[in-house]
């Protein structure tokens, strides 16, 4: 996720700010194709994995989720291209179902990586699952820049790079799994199938709605508004997704897998204590984070996208808000997953969707891009309450909101600290700001929070012995 760093200030200056987003519209489409391409197959391969290697039929489930990846994503990519071409017929604005077109190419390669990289979460290979996704994205990234520059310019070329980066590490991917495990079509199993399917295919609709919750609003912007202030919004919400998800993918990819471990080798009990300190540290590194970002947003925005996006500095505090929040929902709504009760995490991810949209279709008319972004907060905090509350029902554990508001309270402090500095220039102001935030707030926390301080000595004595140690 930290490539989005790189690509981000690259990005923003190759194309054009209303190229930069149609590139964001083309790029949710694929995502959304993908998302019904996949069927649910990487949540539940996470899900079933260790009672499938209990039962030593391993081989038999990933060919029976390698298989069937290939065959989905085939079928959706032609789907996708030919009604591409159908309703190119009619485009008589920017050629965005052209581009398009091409791009569709990336939901048949992106299904079957994803299947992959779900067996290597699964398998908690995290060395490998990080290096498979950084060398993709620095791959892709790269061609499509290369592309540009001395082959085919814009969009598409940007796109074609894109293409041949995913379909090149498929194949390396594939070849790598084949020398593992015994991939043949004998060893389908329709029984796996509907077992993931029964479990999965709600989620389906599930990531429909969280990518609706967190793009729809992209159509709406466009349709209300045009390409020009889509590529404001757009930039700024990259932003601050780019700092937001680089801790929450961290944590939640880790924390499925090995939620499950706990819970089929040391039981429930073992599991709610795993999760109420997972949250309780998540909460100890996001809240600053989000904090320090409000902080030197706007400075950071200039420094890596250019001034031509200046306006999107308005909807920063908004959204990073929302992005704290909502990333808070993907721990606490565990016990949904657990109980797979995935039928109710559905229809929450949908009515909020639905709000998302209604809210979108008020404010963007009145409030601009503004509006976007209130509509996005709204939508994540309703979302995030009320899957808490469902999830609690169901699997509930302990939230330590004595030191959660510890940690609000010393990342405001840092916050209000932080705007008072003016170093003279969007640079100048992040080499002072961030340094001088992360200080205080380390120094406070290790103050006042025993458990942390503790832990930190215990962390720095286990590696000077050269022993792995946990902070908690």
């Amino acid at each position: 996720m930290a490539a989005g760093f790189i690509s981000f200030p690259v990005l923003t200056r190759v194309f054009s700010v209303s190229e930069y987003g149609i590139m964001s519209l083309v790029t949710t489409t694929v995502f959304i194709a993908m998302a019904i391409s996949k069927l649910g197959f990487p949540i539940s391969i996470v899900r079933f994995y260790s009672e499938f290697k209990a039962k030593n039929l391993l081989d038999n489930f990933y060919s029976t989720f390698l298989i069937s990846s290939f065959a989905l994503g085939a079928v959706t990519t032609v789907a996708i291209i030919i009604v591409a071409n159908i309703f190119g017929n009619y485009n008589t604005g920017e050629n965005i179902i052209s581009v398009m077109s091409i791009a569709s190419i990336l939901i048949f390669s992106g299904c079957v990586i994803d299947t992959i990289t779900s067996f290597l979460r699964a398998e908690q290979r995290t060395k490998l699952y990080n290096f498979t996704l950084v060398i993709q994205r620095y791959g892709s990234l790269g061609l499509g820049i290369f592309l540009i520059f001395y082959f085919i310019k814009g969009l598409y070329g940007f796109f074609v790079g894109q293409i041949i980066g995913s379909l090149t590490i498929l194949g390396v991917l594939v070849f790598l799994l084949s020398k593992e495990r015994k991939i043949s079509l004998s060893k389908y199993s329709n029984n796996i199938i509907k077992e993931s399917v029964k479990f999965g295919f709600p989620l389906v609709w599930s990531e429909l709605g969280y990518l609706g919750l967190s793009h729809i609003n992209r159509y709406l912007i466009q349709f209300y508004l045009g390409s020009l202030s889509l590529g404001l919004f757009t930039a700024g919400y990259n932003l601050a997704t780019y700092v937001t998800e680089v801790f929450m993918y961290s944590i939640d990819y880790a924390m499925a897998p090995i939620c499950m471990s706990i819970l089929v080798n040391k039981g429930e009990e073992e599991t709610k204590k795993f999760l109420g300190k997972t949250f309780r540290f998540f909460v100890l590194i996001i809240v600053p984070v989000a904090f320090g970002f409000m902080g030197v947003g706007k400075d950071l925005l200039a420094f890596l996208a250019s001034k031509k996006y200046g306006e999107a500095n308005l909807i920063l505090p908004y959204i990073i808000i929302g992005q704290l929040i909502h990333s808070s929902g993907n721990i606490l709504n565990s016990g949904l997953f657990i109980k797979k009760k995935t039928q109710i995490m559905t229809m929450i991810v949908l009515v909020s969707c639905l709000l998302n949209i209604v809210a979108n279709i008020l404010l963007i008319p009145k409030f601009g891009i503004l509006g976007a972004a209130l509509a996005t907060l709204i939508s994540y905090t309703f979302y995030t309450i009320v899957i808490t509350y469902y999830a609690f029902k169901e699997f509930s554990f302990t939230i330590d909101y004595q030191h959660i508001f510890l940690y609000i309270i010393v990342a405001m402090a840092m916050y209000f600290l932080i705007t008072f500095i003016n170093g003279g220039s969007p640079l100048s102001n992040l080499i002072i700001k961030i340094p001088i935030g992360a200080i205080f707030y380390i120094t406070f926390i290790l103050l006042l929070d025993t458990e942390v301080r503790r832990g930190v000595f215990r962390s720095l004595k286990n590696k000077d012995n050269k022993r792995p140690g946990l902070i908690y």
